[in-house]
C-alpha cells in the first residue's frame, strides 16, 4: 500500500498545480492525506472542492483544531498513513508524474531501503534559474555511508519516501521543533538504510522570500540553528537503537558541534582553522569553510 502525506498552511496560491500532480500520477497511491494547519487563505476548503470536484475518494483532507506547526503537523501524518510505503509531499511543489512509480519500484526491488531521497530539480517564480550539478552519476542509487551526515538531510523531506518500519523509534526521539524530515533522515543513515536516487522527481519551487535563505547569511541565524543541532544530538544519544560505537561517534559529534558554537561566538580564526582535523565529526565537511567565512566576515 502507498501512502502520501501533506501539510498544508496558507497555500492556496500555489496548490492546485501540487494536487494535479499528485491526481496524475502514472502510479496512483492508495491514499492522499492532507493535513491542513489552520489556513486563513482558503486553502483548506480549495482542497475540499478540488477532492469533492474530481470524486477521489482515496483522499482526504482535516483541519486541525489549533495550528501546530509545520514539524508537528507532519509528525501527526506520519502516524495516520496507513501505507507500507510512505511519501511526504509540500504544499507549492510539482511532482513529475511517474515519481511515485519510479521510486516505489526502487524500494520493491531494494527491501533494505527505509529511506529513499530524490534530486528536487528547484525553479523560481518569474523564471530566476538556478543550477544544481545532479548530473555525476545519474540515475544511480547511491547508499549514505557517512555516519556524520546523520544530522542534516542532503535532500528536503519533499523528495523523500519511507519504509514504514522506520517509524518504530520515531515518536521516542522527536520534540516538538524537531524537523521530521531531519530525525527520519537521521534514523535512516544510523541504521544504515538511507539511499539517494540521483533522478529529479520534483519541480521544487523556491520563494525569493524564502525564510531559509535569508538566515542562511547571518552568523546569529547560523549560530541559532547550530544550537538546535546540538540539542538533536543530545537528543539522538538518549535512543534505545544505538550501538556502543555509534554512541561514541555522537558523543564526539557533540562536543564538536559545541566547540564549533563557541568559536563561531567568539570569531575566532585560529580555532576554526584548528578544527579541520575533526572535520570527520561535521554533517558536511564543506561546513568548515562555511564557518571560516562567518568568523572572517
Amino acid at each position: 500500500m502507498i501512502s502520501i502525506v501533506m501539510a498544508t498552511y496558507n497555500g492556496k496560491n500555489f496548490i492546485e498545480e501540487q494536487l494535479e500532480s499528485l491526481r496524475n500520477q502514472t502510479l496512483i497511491a492508495d491514499e492522499v492525506i492532507i493535513a491542513d494547519d489552520r489556513s486563513t487563505d482558503g486553502t483548506y476548503e480549495f482542497i475540499l472542492d478540488y477532492i469533492k470536484s474530481h470524486s477521489l475518494e482515496q483522499w482526504s483532507v482535516y483541519r486541525n483544531e489549533n495550528n501546530l506547526g509545520y514539524s508537528k503537523n507532519f509528525s501527526k501524518l506520519l502516524m495516520k498513513a496507513s501505507g507500507e510505503i510512505i511519501f511526504l509531499a509540500d504544499q507549492d511543489d510539482i511532482w513529475h508524474n511517474d515519481k511515485v512509480e519510479q521510486m516505489y519500484s526502487v524500494m520493491e526491488s531494494n527491501k533494505q531501503i527505509q529511506l529513499l531521497a530524490s534530486n528536487p530539480h528547484p525553479f523560481y517564480e518569474g523564471n530566476k534559474p538556478q543550477k544544481v550539478n545532479y548530473e555525476k552519476f545519474y540515475g544511480s542509487l547511491i547508499k549514505i555511508n557517512r555516519l556524520a551526515s546523520w544530522v542534516k538531510p542532503a535532500r528536503p523531506g519533499c523528495t523523500m519516501c519511507i519504509r514504514r518500519s522506520l517509524l518504530e523509534y520515531y515518536d521516542e526521539i522527536w520534540f516538538d521543533g524537531y524537523p521530521h524530515d531531519c530525525l527520519l533522515w537521521g534514523l535512516a543513515v544510523l541504521r544504515g538504510t538511507a539511499y539517494l536516487f540521483n533522478k529529479d522527481t520534483i519541480e521544487f519551487r523556491r520563494h525569493d522570500n524564502n525564510a531559509s535563505s535569508r538566515m542562511a547569511h547571518t552568523s546569529s541565524n547560523r549560530i541559532d540553528r547550530m544550537y538546535k543541532e546540538t540539542s538533536i544530538i543530545k537528543n539522538m544519544l538518549n535512543s534505545n537503537f544505538l550501538t556502543k560505537k555509534q554512541v561514541e561517534f555522537i558523543s564526539k559529534q557533540y562536543k564538536v558541534y559545541c566547540k564549533r558554537i563557541d568559536l563561531l561566538s567568539r570569531r575566532s580564526v585560529t580555532g576554526i582553522v584548528k578544527m579541520v582535523s575533526v572535520l570527520n565529526y561535521y554533517s558536511r565537511k564543506r561546513l568548515w569553510l562555511t564557518d571560516l567565512y562567518y568568523v572572517l566576515k
